[in-house]
Formats: structure tokens, C-alpha cells, sequence
């Protein structure tokens, strides 16, 4: 399904101080109902300017407002940050925009499922703790933007839509699917790097709590998420007159995506590539953003939930073969180039994985399609409503995506579409491989 792009540039970076209703000044800003107001401070303004846009700049102004009338991520609160600055002595100001992502303070009940799950701690401690020793002396193409600020509550990033990056339609096509694999094998390579470096310690093994279960654990709120999600794929399935006698017991092997493989390398994972996930500039270079529930799991966990979370049951069969290919020949690119001596996962491996992979990877399309196939404004509804987000993602999704099917028929066909290869898949479970 086409959509329009949701991350695109919020400001034009002119001279002189725009007129937005909707912006705060964090220096002096005094509307309450701006819950955003004082996410960054002075000081911290301040240090950026000086950080980004001169060594020596004085701060003239700096504000913060949304991002996006969209909901760009469902695990936050994104907003534009707009910082003013000049050098001594001169009249002449340049405007900065930054790309501010900040935990949902208008929302508690995102918030509180938030912590539940520890999302934005990870994030955290991945800018913090685990990027650093990625990136020690990587070379190549990035696979992340650059993090400018972090901390507890608030992350900022440089505004990668000012270098041309923006999404595109959440149903990739093929040179948007190869640049996105490219990008991942990139990400994966950094993390077999970190780990010679480590003298082959796991990463897991250095920093135990930033891969701790985030999605699929045992807790009321993760149990009601999910069963939310496998209902609405039961009652989807009975109306088609499908066979769901096993469903819900079939789709519970998506827990085994919680745990470490004992056969295949592991490394630090995303677990969560969707298409709001990815951006691209016009060269097709992609940046991956958003990582809120890593994972320490075999390669082919990632690329197999991309290819099943970003393309259709009849893009697969045309050219998932060779989007696999391109994905191992980028990584062992990636290692080539960075000198990587230790032993490269072989290509054999990695098909192994793909088709463990497959099965808890339809399941989590199963689980997020109806989520990330709707229109932007009409996600930012449910997500930003204290009621709405509640009852749809902890109590029934059924109504919501009936009323958003009556709307949009391409997306209820999207949403047919992967319930019906689930309950093609259930009907042969028994003999699918399990990740191990």
C-alpha cells in the first residue's frame, strides 16, 4: 500500500524566527498544555549549538514542537527541535533543526507499558554504551544518525531529513528492500567487529541489561498485547471461513525469538524493522533508527522480520532469494573492508536461520501489519488517545480495524493478505524448523 512520507523536514532553514503556533520556546515558553516545554534546556541548547553549528556559537533562540502529524513510532514522542545560533560579535544567525525523541508523557498508558518494557532505557544505553565500541574504528557506510544528546528521558539526533533522508512507502519496492539489507548487514558486521575487538566476549555477556526480553516476556501487559494481536488475526481468519483451531497456539513459537541461538553466531539485533524504521536519501543509502528492542540473536532473525515486516507474499517469491544473497555479500563486504579476522558465518548458516526465522517472522508481521499499515493521522489518533490506545492494543483491535478496512480497502486486503498465508503456515507448523 502506497503511503504518503512521514518523516519529512518540519522546518525550512531560512533566516529570521517562523510564526508556529504549535512550537514552544523551552526559554520561555508558558503554555501548559505544551507538555513538551522543558525537555531540553537552556544549557543544553547551548552545548549543541556549540557542538554542531559553531565552537564558539551563542545561543540566540531555541524551541521545541512536533515532529510529525503523524505517528512516526509507537514507542514515543517525537519533536522538532529548532536552535538559533550566532557567532560572537556577528548579527548573522543559522538555524539548526534536530530530530528529538522523548518518552510519551501525554500518554501514560504508552508510557507505562514503555517502562514495562524497558524500550527507551534500551535505546539509552545503546547510544550510550553499545555505539561507541560499534563504531570504534568502523569504516563504511553509517547505519545509524549521529546522537548528539543523551539522556534518561530524551535522545537527540542530528535532523537526517536536512541530508535528503526521509521514509518511503511502507511496502518497499526492490532497489528500497536491497539498500535496507545492505544497511543491516552493515549494522550486524559492527557488531562481529566489537566482538574480536572484545577478545570474542559476547556482547550480551558485557552489557546483560540491554539485552534483556523487551517484546515477547512474561508480564500481564505483554500477555494482553499480544493475545489483542492474535485475536484480531482469529476473527479476521473466521470470517474468511480459515481453519484457526491452532492458531493461537501455533503463533506462541514467536516467543522463541527471546532466546540467544546455541548453533548459530549471534549479534546485537534491532528487532523491530518496519518501515518507519528505515530511511533513505535519493542515492538509496539507508540509515536504520528507533532501537528499542534489541535482541542478542543469529543474523537471519533481523533480515527475515525487514523482508516479512516491509514486503508482500508475491514480492518474497519473486525476490527474496536474492535479497538474501545481497544481505551476506554486503556483510562479508562490510568485514572484508574493516579487516575482520575472526571466522565469518557461512552462507549456510545463515539459509539454516532464514528458515527457522520464517515462521516467528510471518507471525510478527501477523502481529504489527494492522498496526503499521495505517494511515499516519489516523495511527497518531489511537496512539495519542488515553482510550483509544488502551482499548486497541490491550483489549480488541477488531472494531478499530473495521472502521480503518471500510475506509481503506487496500488496507484490509494487506491484512487478509498475511492472515491467510498464517493460516496456510499453521496447517504445517509441526514440521517447520525451530530457531535453536
Amino acid at each position: 500500500m502506497s503511503s504518503p512520507t512521514i518523516f519529512e523536514s518540519p522546518v525550512n532553514v531560512v533566516s529570521g524566527f517562523p510564526e508556529d503556533k504549535a512550537a514552544t520556546r523551552s526559554s520561555g515558553g508558558n503554555n501548559p498544555k505544551l507538555f513538551f516545554r522543558n525537555v531540553v534546556s537552556r544549557e543544553e541548547a547551548k552545548t549543541l549549538a556549540r557542538q554542531v553549528i559553531y565552537p564558539d556559537a551563542e545561543l540566540v533562540d531555541f524551541y521545541l514542537r512536533p515532529y510529525s502529524e503523524e505517528k512516526l513510532g509507537f514507542l514515543g514522542t517525537h519533536l522538532c527541535l529548532i536552535i538559533v545560533a550566532k557567532k560572537p560579535g556577528s548579527e548573522e544567525c543559522e538555524r539548526r533543526s534536530f530530530f528529538v525523541k522523548t518518552i510519551p508523557r501525554d500518554v501514560p498508558g504508552q508510557l507505562a507499558y514503555i517502562e514495562e518494557k524497558g524500550a527507551f532505557r534500551k535505546e539509552v544505553g545503546f547510544f550510550k554504551l553499545l555505539v561507541p565500541l560499534l563504531m570504534e574504528g568502523y569504516k563504511g557506510e553509517p547505519w545509524a544518525p549521529p546522537c548528539y544528546l543523551i539522556k534518561e528521558d530524551t535522545l537527540v539526533f542530528e535532523d537526517m531529513t536536512c541530508s535528503g533522508f526521509g521514509n518511503r512507502p511502507r511496502l518497499f519496492d526492490e532497489p528500497t528492500a536491497r539498500a535496507a539489507v545492505a544497511s543491516l548487514s552493515r549494522f550486524h558486521a559492527s557488531s562481529l567487529l566489537a566482538e574480536e575487538r572484545s577478545n570474542g566476549k559476547p556482547l550480551n555477556q558485557l552489557y546483560p541489561s540491554l539485552f534483556e526480553e523487551s517484546e515477547y516476556k512474561d508480564t500481564e501487559r505483554s500477555r494482553a498485547w499480544f493475545l489483542s494481536a492474535i485475536n484480531l488475526s482469529i476473527s479476521v481468519a473466521n470470517d474468511l471461513g480459515l481453519d484457526t483451531s491452532n492458531m493461537l497456539e501455533a503463533c506462541k513459537r514467536i516467543f522463541d525469538m527471546a532466546i540467544p541461538s546455541k548453533t548459530k553466531r549471534n549479534v546485537v539485533t534491532h528487532g523491530d524493522l518496519w518501515s518507519s524504521n528505515l530511511i533513505f536519501d535519493p542515492a538509496d543509502r539507508c540509515i536504520i533508527v528507533d532501537f528499542q528492542l534489541l535482541r542478542y540473536s543469529p543474523l537471519a532473525q533481523d533480515l527475515m522480520q525487514l523482508i516479512y515486516l516491509s514486503t508482500t507474499r508475491e514480492f518474497r517469491r519473486q525476490h527474496e532469494t536474492q535479497l538474501i544473497k545481497h544481505y551476506y555479500e554486503s556483510l562479508e563486504a562490510a568485514l572484508k573492508l574493516n579487516g575482520f579476522k575472526g571466522p565469518v558465518p557461512s552462507f549456510q548458516e545463515l539459509m539454516e536461520g532464514v528458515e527457522e526465522q520464517r515462521f516467528p517472522s510471518l507471525v510478527s508481521a501477523v502481529i504489527n501489519f494492522p498496526t503499521i499499515m495505517m494511515d499516519g493521522k489516523i495511527g497518531a489518533e489511537i496512539m495519542n488517545g488515553l482510550d483509544a490506545y488502551e482499548s486497541y492494543f490491550f483489549v480488541n483491535r477488531k472494531p478499530f480495524v473495521d472502521k480503518i478496512v471500510a475506509r481503506d480497502p487496500e488496507y484490509g486486503r494487506r491484512v487478509v493478505e498475511v492472515v491467510k498465508e498464517l493460516a496456510e503456515m499453521v496447517q504445517k507448523v509441526e514440521s517447520l524448523p525451530r530457531p535453536k
